[in-house]
């Protein structure tokens, strides 16, 4: 007999839960917004049973409809829901004074990221001061993590198996002339990241932008990365700079979170 793969744990799945997963995983960075007859096309679905769920999804707040465009995005709901993710708000609280003075500091775009699903996940962006700002990254936005610095840092992280599983997995796409498209510079490139504890996006994904991240530890493990987004013709000013004060907010970050973690846990009496 063909195993699920999950124990016992197939005969519990609902295949409607299932379908109305799967629509909402349709939206994605480059899809904010589709029609019902677009999410029937992507689904191949019944029609009848796309719209109820459609139906149902919007009358919990899962799902909405532009009035302008006559088509779905995601609700609100989600995003409430994601907020109350514990790990990623405790982060994200915890970052975001550093966040703010870094910011001010550099009068440049800052970002938080995690990994998830090998990609990397913008928890929360700071806007630069400047009229020209980094558009390429939002929050709860993901991008792929070869071509970004805090993704680079993410990676650099990870055991090296998992790297190359991933790779696998979702290759290596390439957004600009500078994007890295082989395994061999990949990991010559992770392995510098190690060495000198900070990353660079040379103009990676997207040309006139560079950027510098650097890892933020809890438990003597990276959870996170900080970053910093420059325009490149401000970027070669101070990048050495750039480099210092990332750095040191992630360190100082790394810190803090230690600290508030150590709090939170009962003391051995």
């Amino acid at each position: 007999m063909k195993s699920n793969g999950g124990g016992d744990n197939g005969k519990y799945r609902i295949k409607v839960l299932q379908k109305a997963f799967r629509l909402l995983e349709l939206f994605h960075d480059k899809v904010d917004e589709l029609s019902a007859t677009e999410i029937t096309e992507k689904l191949q679905y019944n029609k009848t049973t796309v719209f109820r769920i459609i139906s149902n999804l919007e009358e919990e707040g899962y799902l909405e409809k532009n009035p302008e465009t006559g088509k779905y995005r995601l609700g609100m709901k989600l995003f409430f829901l994601g907020s109350l993710v514990k790990p990623y708000r405790h982060l994200k609280s915890t970052a975001k004074p550093l966040l703010r003075s870094l910011n001010q500091q550099t009068g440049e775009t800052v970002h938080l990221a995690v990994l998830h699903k090998n990609q990397a996940l913008y928890l929360d962006k700071i806007e630069s001061n400047h009229t020209v700002r980094v558009v390429v990254s939002q929050v709860g936005q993901k991008l792929p993590a070869h071509c970004s610095g805090v993704g680079k840092v993410l990676l650099a992280h990870l055991p090296e198996d998992d790297v190359k599983e991933a790779v696998e997995e979702t290759g290596l796409p390439s957004f600009t002339q500078n994007t890295i498209t082989t395994w061999n510079q990949l990991k010559q490139e992770l392995d510098l990241v190690r060495e000198q504890g900070f990353a660079q996006d040379d103009e990676e994904i997207e040309m006139g932008l560079k950027c510098v991240a650097a890892p933020v530890f809890l438990d003597n493990q990276v959870i996170a990365a900080l970053s910093v987004s420059v325009p490149k013709e401000r970027f070669e000013k101070t990048p050495s700079d750039l480099r210092l004060m990332v750095v040191r907010a992630a360190q100082e970050l790394s810190g803090v979170l230690q600290e508030s973690i150590a709090n939170l846990r009962p003391s051995a009496d």
